[in-house]
Formats: structure tokens, C-alpha cells, sequence
């Protein structure tokens, strides 16, 4: 999301309020002064991903479960959220997960420095239905451009949504931004060996079709 400078200043005095408080927590403290990710983690871990919006971690625990290796970044701002994922995460002794509750549209290229991340990971964000709403949407073409500048060569995209008119606006905004994202197929039903949280199988169960869709990073040539 593009905003003002003196607009982004009276975020940020919100964004670095939060009261929640752990170790595991990554919280800004000075404006413009990048967040040490890697060093925030154990030294033995290999390689980061990042989810955006989180929710109550299901994803995450799963995923950080099967992959001790790999650091799990999860940013989402509902404190009650990230309290039941620590909760999670205490309870299987899990040392691969860290939080960040800053929203993630508001501050990106502050907070985190450039090609970090091998996965990014957005599972069913707020489709914003009303048209005068779209503009909330996170899925904007100055959105992609900063999840390029975040991953990794190589890395890779995962979106999914069970809102089809927001799973068509994506594609569409994939396609104007062919230069920094590459894919096999542009989108897909099924998504195998990859951990569902409760709000997919909700989905589910009412009937509705999910949307996954997959893109790697095209590197500046």
C-alpha cells in the first residue's frame, strides 16, 4: 500500500504499540532501522519463510513441525491469534517460529531487508468484496513488487483465496507483473502435501473451491 510520509509516521507510533509481549517476538523499535531476522533465529537454521496473516497458526505449527531447519516468520496483527499460536508452539517445543503484529500493507521495506526469504506464504487474505473496497485489497501491483524484493532468487509465492473474483484480479495482476514472476500453471484446485488450517477445511466443507496459485521469482537479469 503507497502512502504519504507524514501519513506513515502516525502509523508507525501505532504500528510499534502492541501488548503483547515474548521472546519470540520481532518488534520494531526505531523508524526506517531494519529488523535483524536471521540472527533472530537459531543458528542452525537453514533457510526463512514468511507467512503474511497467520491467523491462529495451523499452517505455520505444521509446517515448522516437518521442517526444523527452516525459520518461520509469521506476521499477524490480532494479538489473540498469535497468542494461541505460541500456545501451539510451547506445546511442541517448537524454536523455528518468531512474530512480528506490525500490519503487514502498512511497513514492508522498513522493517525487513531484501532477498531474505525462500517461501512467502498468503493464505486467504481479506478479499475486500465491495468495489470501493478494492483498494484494501493486499494483492496490488506495489505489493508484488515488494514480496519480489523480499524473496530470495528463486523463491516462491504461495497465494490462495476461495473468493474466485479475487483469485481472478490476482492472475490478472501476475500478468502485468510477468517480469517478476514466473509459473508452470497459473492457478490450480488442489494444493497436495501442504497443511490446511480450520478456515480451508470451513471452506471446504461448505462447497467452495479454493484457488491456489503458485509463482517463482524471476531475478533481474
Amino acid at each position: 500500500m503507497i502512502l504519504n510520509p507524514d501519513v506513515k509516521q502516525k502509523l508507525w507510533s501505532f504500528a510499534i504499540r502492541t501488548s503483547y509481549q515474548s521472546d519470540y517476538l520481532l518488534q520494531p523499535k526505531e523508524w526506517g532501522k531494519k529488523i535483524d531476522i536471521k540472527n533472530s533465529f537459531p543458528q542452525e537454521i537453514e533457510g526463512l519463510w514468511l507467512e503474511l496473516g497467520s491467523g491462529f497458526g495451523e499452517v505455520a505449527i505444521e509446517l515448522a513441525n516437518l521442517h526444523p531447519n527452516i525459520g518461520f516468520l509469521l506476521m499477524e496483527r490480532k494479538i489473540d491469534r498469535v497468542k494461541a499460536t505460541e500456545k501451539k508452539r510451547k506445546e511442541l517445543g517448537l524454536e523455528n517460529i518468531r512474530y512480528m503484529t506490525t500490519n503487514f500493507q502498512w511497513f514492508f521495506s522498513e522493517l525487513i531487508e531484501k532477498e531474505i526469504f525462500d517461501r512467502i506464504i498468503i493464505n486467504f487474505p481479506d478479499p475486500w468484496p465491495k468495489n470501493k473496497h478494492h483498494k484494501n485489497r493486499a494483492m496490488q501491483v506495489s505489493f508484488l513488487h515488494e514480496i519480489h524484493a523480499l524473496l530470495k532468487p528463486n523463491g516462491k509465492l504461495l497465494f490462495a483465496t476461495d473468493y474466485a473474483p479475487y483469485a481472478r484480479r490476482t492472475i490478472s495482476l501476475f500478468r502485468k507483473c510477468k517480469d517478476l514472476f514466473g509459473y508452470e500453471k497459473e492457478y490450480e484446485f488442489e494444493r497436495s502435501g501442504f497443511p490446511i488450517s480450520f478456515f480451508e477445511n470451513l471452506k471446504r466443507s461448505e462447497g467452495k473451491r479454493i484457488f491456489y496459485l503458485e509463482r517463482t521469482k524471476i531475478n533481474p537479469g
